[in-house]
């Protein structure tokens, strides 16, 4: 669990404070209402507390004197961090405040180089920065993707054997862990692990299986929230990935070019829930030689429950809920929220590695 997470009292109210000098650059921008919005959603989910906007600001300059275990720092450095991505005005000047706090505990100015670096979509030091975090979130090395990506091209990435596993969870009850992976590839038209060809299915398995036990669809904010929950339960710090997402979903700024680019898909009470239950979970699973195999054939809600997650906050509740989310099928969604842009080589690489049809 984050250190943050265990901040109540006094205490939270001066890290809300921090977080509301960020979220305005120290008063020199009004408080904008998804910030008002991501405040309350980090009193309640992170501090058990209540959001104070009318309490006397706390200056960045006592920062140090609240905030001196680095672990902490990191934590709140890396909430700091979402408020610049929320909207497009005052970007660099609230990139320019988390700078600021920074400065004030000491951090490592590094850090906000990164931000500024991604609010240009320049992701590489960020990317680097995250190669170990993001490698156990999605469970294999990511240098291996070139690897996966060539034999898929080529089709030689099939696993007949796995597929035959995958095939057979069809048979298994609808309320096993196995059945509702197999919903979650059927409601996004994507192809079972071990088809040739499909290089998402068979490059993200331990990820789609994420998505299944923390209970979040392939919509924009469900992914999202799939890195809040990785990030509350992971021992390494995969923060700034986080705010990676949430630029790239919630203002256009592409981190991640194997996903499309939106605006306006973030939703402060579902994300910081989602590292709130990430968080109070008690099994970590982000681990390269995590077995979910005879998890699989269980009752979705007793593997949740023996690895202590709360099936409250989950986007995906029963089965009404789809696993493609409320924006449609990953390869039919239509939105004025979607941004287009001319695809890089990366990206006409990836285009169309996830289809039934295995094209």
């Amino acid at each position: 669990m984050k250190k943050i997470l265990a901040i109540r009292g006094d205490d939270a109210q001066v890290m809300l404070g921090l977080l509301r000098q960020v979220a305005t650059n120290e008063g020199a921008c009004p408080l904008h209402e998804l910030h008002r919005e991501t405040l309350q959603a980090m009193a309640e989910h992170l501090f058990h507390s209540d959001f104070q906007p009318d309490a006397p600001a706390v200056p960045f300059s006592e920062a140090k004197n609240h905030v001196e275990d680095p672990d902490l720092q990191r934590d709140l450095m890396n909430m700091a961090g979402v408020f610049p991505y929320l909207e497009e005005d005052h970007l660099q000047d609230r990139i320019d405040a988390v700078g600021r706090l920074g400065e004030a505990m000491g951090f490592d100015k590094k850090y906000v180089k990164r931000l500024h670096q991604l609010s240009h979509e320049a992701v590489t030091g960020l990317a680097l920065c995250l190669y170990r975090p993001l490698s156990l979130e999605v469970g294999t090395p990511l240098l291996k993707g070139t690897y996966v990506l060539a034999e898929s091209a080529l089709h030689l990435d099939g696993d007949k054997k796995l597929l035959a596993r995958y095939e057979g969870y069809r048979d298994l009850a609808s309320d096993t862990f196995g059945r509702a992976l197999i919903d979650y590839y059927d409601d996004n038209h994507f192809p079972l692990p071990g088809t040739p060809g499909a290089f998402f299915s068979n490059s993200l398995k331990i990820h789609d299986i994420h998505h299944v036990l923390a209970g979040y669809p392939t919509s924009p904010l469900g992914e999202t929230c799939v890195v809040a929950f990785d990030n509350g339960m992971m021992d390494l710090d995969m923060g700034q990935a986080l705010i990676g997402y949430v630029a790239q979903f919630q203002i256009g700024i592409q981190w991640d070019k194997g996903l499309k680019t939106w605006r306006n898909q973030f939703d402060p009470e579902a994300v910081i829930r989602a590292f709130e239950r990430g968080g109070d979970s008690t099994v970590n699973y982000l681990k390269f030689d995590f077995d979910f195999t005879d998890h699989l054939k269980r009752p979705l809600a007793d593997v949740r429950r023996d690895f202590g997650i709360d099936p409250e906050g989950a986007l995906v509740a029963g089965p009404a809920d789809k696993w493609c989310g409320q924006v449609g099928v990953v390869g039919e969604r239509q939105s004025p929220d979607m941004i287009e842009r001319k695809k890089n080589l990366l990206e006409r690489l990836l285009s169309g590695k996830n289809t039934t049809d295995g094209n």
